[in-house]
């Protein structure tokens, strides 16, 4: 009886608030434009099946990114691991190394994955620089899409702000 008397007066407690009318929903964050880059790749190694479907290593030779913030080029260095999957799904998992105009290094790593048959792959991007002046990349929460192009890929990075 004692248990039920608790109950009813939880019961009694939570109902108001499950009834209270819903808040409004919050505004967005803020989204700007950090930059458009054209990335040009070597030719491709394939790695072969796995469980999960098909890898490839695709090179990354170089490149250029031209912002609002920052402009650069891209390094020879880095690659797209990319994963096919039977399903037809592609996984990217790029990493690349810019370097902007005023000598900074800012290291990228872009993942994400081509949802439809449209050839688009939507990113997510963390940053890693010692720079001062970019010092705000290794906060910046940076999504984006890719795409295949003739040399590569175009990539399109947007920053959700505050």
């Amino acid at each position: 009886m004692r248990l039920l008397s608790l109950l009813a007066s939880l019961l009694v407690g939570v109902l108001p608030l499950a009834a209270a009318a819903p808040e409004a929903m919050p505004a967005p964050p803020g989204v700007s434009y950090l930059y458009n880059a054209n990335i040009t790749v070597g030719l491709s190694v394939d790695v072969g099946q796995i469980p999960a479907g098909n890898v490839s290593v695709i090179p990354v030779i170089g490149g250029a990114v031209i912002g609002p913030r920052f402009s650069g080029k891209i390094l020879a260095i880095g690659a797209d691991w990319g994963l096919s999957t039977p399903q037809g799904y592609y996984y990217s998992d790029m990493r690349a190394q810019i370097r902007t105009m005023d000598g900074a290094n800012i290291y990228v790593q872009m993942a994400g994955m081509m949802q439809g048959n449209d050839g688009l792959i939507y990113i997510r991007t963390t940053f890693q620089t010692g720079s001062k002046d970019y010092w705000w990349l290794n906060y910046a929460f940076a999504f984006g899409t890719m795409k295949a192009s003739g040399t590569g890929f175009v990539v399109d990075m947007w920053h959700l702000t505050g």
